[in-house]
């Protein structure tokens, strides 16, 4: 089966959502791996 596609996002967006302060070090190291994904999805969906 099939993983769904993620929603098209535009090019210029940004890659991370601005962060509260109080955001834990593990939260920010999830969410910095999630936009590195998110970029190498990107490119990959640009080149194919």
């Amino acid at each position: 089966m099939n993983t769904p596609a993620p929603p098209d996002e535009p090019p210029d967006g940004p890659d991370e959502p601005t962060e509260p302060a109080e955001d834990s070090p593990q939260l920010r190291r999830l969410r910095a791996r999630m936009a590195e994904e998110n970029r190498l999805r990107r490119w990959l969906r640009r080149a194919t």
